[in-house]
């Protein structure tokens, strides 16, 4: 890891411990334990994993590799391909965002994407793709959008 983005990351990380708000008190990401603190459990969050392999999955009509999996199960992926990039916060729209990156496969073509995980009052989604965006990756196997899911919810 570079000195640049190891310190870019421990100003984002410190400057968001610096600044809790109320605004972001009510709205929680996958595997965050506390209102302001993110870490890159996020990132490892099996409902973030499985919200971002399904919608892979639909897209590319294909089976889907993520963090150099052995196939479909997720025992498998390896935990270390997976990194917390930077944190984002706006307490003015009450959002904020992880951005996370991983190895994906599909149709034998092996890239790392970057996809956010956001969260908004009560809800998450999370986002990936496009070309005209190169932050968030995705330039062979997702060149169309950006494009955002979110997870299924339960039927009451």
């Amino acid at each position: 890891m570079s000195a640049a983005r190891t310190q870019l990351k421990f100003m984002l990380l410190s400057g968001m411990l610096l600044c809790p708000t109320a605004s972001l008190s009510d709205s929680l990401l996958p595997s965050q334990e506390q209102p302001t603190f993110f870490n890159v459990r996020i990132c490892r969050d099996r409902q973030v994993l499985s919200v971002l392999k399904a919608a892979a999955r639909s897209i590319l009509k294909a089976d889907v590799v993520l963090a150099h999996g052995k196939g479909s199960k997720w025992s498998g992926y390896d935990p270390n391909d997976i990194h917390l990039e930077a944190v984002s916060l706006s307490p003015d729209d009450e959002t904020n965002s992880v951005f996370c990156s991983v190895t994906i496969s599909a149709k034998g073509i092996t890239e790392r994407i970057v996809y956010v995980v956001s969260g908004t009052l009560g809800s998450w989604h999370v986002r990936f793709g496009g070309e005209k965006r190169k932050e968030m990756g995705g330039h062979t196997l997702f060149p169309e959008g950006p494009i955002t899911v979110e997870p299924t919810k339960p039927n009451d």
